[in-house]
């Protein structure tokens, strides 16, 4: 059965982003999608946010690398370069356990 998708239009604008901050626990994950702001080094401007369950978090890494293959295929390999921003800032999902105040 075709999916029907009508946006609505509070979310009819799209938003450029550069970056993807990503906060997890065992209930749900927050995708924070903002731009490195170019005047102030470090700062990530947070201009949407989207929240989901970890099964639909896997299922959209599942959709996105089918996508990249896909556009992999048509239109050749993506070159992807080092991000040293965000490597510099540790943007992204904490692996590490918090530390806890004593």
């Amino acid at each position: 059965m075709p999916v029907k998708v009508k946006v609505q239009e509070s979310a009819s604008q799209v938003v450029y982003t550069d970056a993807v901050l990503i906060n997890g626990n065992p209930l749900g994950f927050v995708l924070n999608f903002g731009q490195w702001a170019p005047e102030e080094p470090g700062l990530v401007r947070v201009y949407s946010r989207v929240g989901m369950s970890p099964n639909h978090l896997k299922l959209l890494a599942q959709l996105l690398s089918q996508n990249v293959q896909a556009y992999e295929a048509r239109f050749g390999e993506m070159v992807v370069t080092e991000d040293r921003a965000a490597n510099a800032h540790r943007i992204g999902f904490d692996t590490e356990p918090p530390k806890l105040a004593r």
